[in-house]
């Protein structure tokens, strides 16, 4: 039987379908979306709505804007992205050039690898309905703003054609923020594919999970959309039960070391350990006769043990679901209630069960979004690793997963979650290698809390400071903090309370960034930040001295670009604007010595702080130290670089001026 809209039923509303104009989507109200056009988020959308079209009447633009608004579920949020989006249309035609409506590689991929009905899954009109679909994929030319929610139920032909939706969408109001878009491949529209039944799933389903919480449409329209989410978050659970078995049974077998990720912490017991039992005897069997590593890794693969060895493990995953994880639990709740609910006709009882549905839909709804983040980030962390781990080899995995639960569970979006968790692991290995990413989710406070935390920050970082410098300047805490240690051990003191002070800096700093980036993101203009905070203009260091003026504009342009590139991450680690000044100048020294190699293109501070490094057209890396600078006053840094160039001129005008070498010819007893 086919999921494809009849011939028929086509066939009797041609102009309907070609039209598309019964096509009705029945997400968010237009009173919802009206609303959300006065948000920060809304007047984003209209924003980019007016770069699209600015010819457009502004009662046109919310026109578009309420009819792509109501397509979803729930109101869009905003992220913002820097990587691809992708759509499908029937094969053999294209997308518009103006369709706003697309989505993510990797939940497209999700949707075919399950069988999804994939016109049901996106709602799309009759007339999109094919067996088969063309993939095209956009690429935002700079990182952008798109908004995200879940496609809604859609009818066509006065409620003949009912589809369900479910599919996350990516909104890009103003397509001209993107490249042209490609195509990508052909895809099968897999219809009405069966499930094969598993022994275990008699029990999965007298629980109710499957039974009821899938197969219901509840009146209740954020219960599903919850579920819908749920329905992915499960997924996800199921997989990881799925990898951790093969991966277990991989082991056995070529007695290699498996690699299990991508599962919840909390169920790792409950999904590895029965696979424990049968996987051995069988394993054994395989592998009798001394095979070597290939062959029984092939072995297994031809096997039917990989096949049987997968299958159980997506039925562990989905009893670790059902039973262990706080979301699956709370379904089941939500399902119990129901059928109770369905049995009684009791006004008070029915009351009392009401009561204990609304408060489990609600922490479901809660737990099922919250779940839906952290998946989210978790393919972001997987996106960026291979990058990411080749910069801090030491850094790992777990450690950052952990650290973006802490950052989901803060209410994070999962692309702010996921550069915090990435910022806290890297941290405990190369401490303040990436800028600090408070925990706190400061886009959740009122302006008044924001004002509040703004003025507390900017004082702990200028206070900071001082109190980082007092401990620098510190050079014999031997015979003073730290009198009667031994001084090896009053250096070691020293140095870890200079440590502590440049990581509470380091804090305090993201503290204050964060909260400036709130005030920007509600298009507000942040406070003003004191004195001692406010960044200086890179070519005024040195005019104090009347050195500057004295710079040749090579010079100038070293001295600019040290600043701009050393400034952030030496302050991060710091040093104030005198010392940043000294390095700055030295760069401008160190440029002029190896003037000869060639344009200067960059420099770069080291990871831990200590090195800079200058990249020049046409030579190898050359380094000088941050301490080396600290020992001159900028003034003489910069006094150098000018005697440097001095000298240089000079040895260019001998050079120029020296006798020609001779031309005449050879000896003729030095020819052969």
């Amino acid at each position: 039987m086919s999921d494809l809209t009849s011939e028929e039923l086509k066939q009797n509303h041609i102009e309907a379908v070609a039209k598309a104009n019964t096509f009705r989507t029945h997400g968010v109200s237009e009173e919802e979306a009206k609303k959300y056009l006065k948000s920060p988020d809304g007047l984003k959308y209209l924003t980019r709505l007016n770069e699209a079209a600015p010819d457009a009447s502004i009662d046109k633009l919310r026109e578009r804007a309420i009819e792509q608004i109501t397509s979803g579920r729930e109101l869009p949020r905003m992220e913002m992205l820097d990587e691809p989006l992708v759509k499908i249309v029937p094969k053999g035609q294209q997308p518009s050039p103006f369709s706003p409506f697309w989505a993510k590689q990797a939940d497209l991929d999700a949707a075919i690898k399950e069988g999804r009905n994939l016109s049901h899954h996106f709602a799309l009109p009759v007339g999109s309905e094919s067996p088969q679909y063309d993939v095209y994929r956009i690429t935002p030319k700079a990182p952008t703003e798109v908004f995200v929610n879940t496609v809604a139920p859609t009818s066509e032909l006065d409620g003949q054609v009912n589809k369900p939706g479910g599919a996350r969408q990516y909104l890009t109001p103003n397509r001209q923020l993107y490249e042209p878009h490609e195509f990508v491949k052909t895809v099968d529209n897999r219809l009405h594919l069966p499930v094969k039944g598993h022994g275990i799933r008699p029990a999965v389903k007298a629980a109710g999970v499957l039974g009821t919480a899938y197969g219901v449409v509840d009146a209740k329209g954020q219960v599903d959309a919850a579920i819908d989410t749920a329905r992915s978050n499960r997924e996800q659970w199921v997989r990881g039960g799925e990898e951790t078995a093969n991966q277990a049974a991989r082991t056995a077998i070529t007695g290699g070391a498996a690699t299990v990720g991508a599962i919840p912490g909390a169920a790792a017991g409950a999904l590895t350990s029965p696979v424990t039992g049968p996987v051995g005897p069988i394993a054994g069997g395989l592998a009798t006769g001394g095979a070597a590593a290939y062959g029984a890794e092939k072995l297994y693969e031809d096997s039917r043990l990989q096949q049987w060895t997968k299958t159980l493990g997506r039925e562990v995953g989905q009893l670790g679901y059902d039973y262990v994880s706080k979301e699956g639990r709370l379904l089941r709740q939500i399902n119990g209630h129901r059928e109770d609910l369905s049995h009684t006709t009791d006004p008070a009882e029915r009351a009392r069960l009401q009561t204990r549905l609304d408060a489990a839909s609600t922490a479901f709804g809660q737990e099922a979004e919250r779940n839906g983040r952290y998946f989210e980030g978790r393919a972001g962390i997987d996106q960026g690793w291979e990058a990411m781990h080749a910069r801090f080899p030491k850094v790992d995995k777990d450690d950052v997963n952990d650290a973006l639960a802490r950052h989901i569970d803060a209410g994070k979006k999962p692309l702010d979650a996921v550069r915090g968790a990435y910022s806290d692991a890297v941290h405990e290995q190369y401490p303040r290698a990436l800028p600090h990413e408070p925990l706190e989710n400061y886009r959740a406070l009122s302006p008044q809390q924001l004002a509040q935390k703004h003025q507390q920050f900017a004082g702990e970082v200028v206070q900071g400071r001082r109190d980082l410098m007092a401990l620098q300047s510190n050079k014999d805490s031997h015979n003073n903090v730290d009198q009667g240690w031994p001084k090896a051990l009053a250096q070691q003191r020293q140095a870890g309370r200079v440590q502590q002070g440049a990581n509470e800096l380091w804090r305090d700093i993201g503290h204050l960034g964060a909260i400036r980036e709130a005030y920007k993101e509600r298009g507000l203009t942040p406070p003003e930040l004191p004195a001692e905070l406010k960044p200086r203009v890179p070519q005024a260091a040195p005019t104090r001295s009347g050195q500057n003026s004295s710079l040749t504009p090579e010079q100038q342009r070293h001295h600019a670009l040290a600043r701009e590139q050393l400034a952030p991450g030496l302050r991060a680690r710091g040093l104030d604007d005198e010392r940043i000044d000294r390095v700055s100048a030295a760069a401008v020294s160190h440029a002029q010595a190896h003037a000869h190699r060639g344009e200067v293109r960059a420099f770069h501070l080291s990871k831990d702080g200590e090195r800079i490094a200058m990249v020049q057209a046409s030579a190898p890396v050359s380094e000088f130290g941050v301490r080396e600078a600290q020992t001159k006053p900028a003034e003489q840094h910069l006094a150098q670089a000018q005697q440097t160039a001095q000298a240089q001129t000079q040895d260019t005008a001998r050079t120029a001026a020296a006798p020609a070498a001779p031309t005449h010819a050879a000896p003729e007893r030095a020819m052969a």
